[in-house]
């Protein structure tokens, strides 16, 4: 079957792990079938696979694609990112075990513990770090600003020798989690999803709350929308909340409004940082702020048993397969 994730035409470290993870554990499985295909780490599920019409979902997580695109095609749910995913979706609970990413520390050429406890790592989203200001934040924290648009290796290398990790990016989450390195989310713009993170969360057993930073600039915003939430407030995700976002999301996509498309000639005006008061300075304050309040990671005993059982689900792909 074709391994098969999304690939944009800027990296990002959390999709990019599918080519580094899966031919570890099951490389016989995987050739350039024109049929049938593997779909692995990423919110993925209803997106668009042609030519392949057998799908194979592996931890796969719902939320950004209708799910209508996939009627017509078979799809086996081996298992899904969390439950609400699988609750979406219709599937057993059985079906959510969590984000394929937590198997990384068994594959080769990742670390398989944590390395050490070494700086405060902040991580946007790779879309945020479109927009100006970043390493402004960074000097005036002196937190260490680091880019998951770099390889799997070199990005999960630098998070599991963390003193602690505050993060916009879902992978990073589940990177320092997986590693048992406290942590930290945060949004900017709309761009972040609840739906998503709370799949993941639930998966671990956890609750999770999320931060809502101002950004170094109003550039995202204006892209994407301010967050559901003031700047400076944290707020916790509830089941209703994340699922109302995911139903939304996984519908039919509606075609851009004006207001939408206005939002760019706003943005070149130049004024709209003014307007919004948004700095480098307020940013790296917020930041500072959420660094004394990271969370304590999943125990190993959670970790281990996650990955246990998305093991032996691979197991019964494998054969499956052959």
């Amino acid at each position: 079957m074709k391994l098969k994730y999304y690939v944009s035409a800027v990296p990002n470290f959390g999709d990019d792990l599918n080519a580094a993870l899966w031919p570890h554990f099951v490389p016989e499985i995987f050739d350039d079938s024109t049929t049938e295909a593997f779909i692995g780490i990423g919110t993925i599920i209803g997106f668009p696979c042609t030519p392949q019409t057998r799908l194979n979902v592996f931890s796969t997580g719902a939320g950004n694609d209708p799910l209508s695109r996939w009627a017509d095609l078979d799809v086996t749910y081996w298992c899904v990112r969390g439950p609400l995913s699988a609750r979406l979706l219709g599937l057993s609970p059985d079906h959510a075990i969590s984000d394929g990413a937590v198997l990384t520390p068994l594959a080769k050429g990742f670390p398989h513990a944590r390395a050490g406890t070494s700086g405060v790592l902040v991580i946007p989203h790779w879309q945020s770090l479109n927009d100006p200001g970043w390493d402004e934040v960074a000097r005036l924290t002196g937190f260490e600003l680091l880019d998951p648009r770099g390889s799997p290796e070199t990005v999960i290398a630098r998070i599991a020798n963390a003193q602690c990790v505050l993060t916009e990016s879902l992978h990073g989450a589940i990177l320092a989690d997986t590693y048992g390195i406290e942590w930290a989310p945060f949004a900017t713009t709309g761009n972040f999803q609840i739906s998503k993170w709370l799949d993941w969360a639930l998966s671990c057993g956890r609750d999770l709350t999320i931060n809502f930073v101002p950004p170094p600039s109003a550039d995202g915003i204006m892209r994407h929308g301010r967050p559901p939430a003031p700047f400076g407030h944290s707020v916790v995700i509830t089941d209703g909340m994340a699922m109302q976002e995911m139903q939304t999301r996984t519908a039919e996509k509606r075609t851009p409004s004006l207001r939408d498309q206005a939002k760019g000639w706003i943005k070149r005006t130049g004024l709209i940082n003014r307007l919004l008061d948004m700095s480098p300075d307020r940013t790296a304050q917020s930041m500072v702020a959420l660094a004394s309040r990271v969370e304590a990671a999943s125990p190993e005993s959670t970790i281990v048993r996650l990955q246990e059982r998305m093991l032996a689900r691979l197991e019964q792909l494998r054969r499956h397969a052959h």
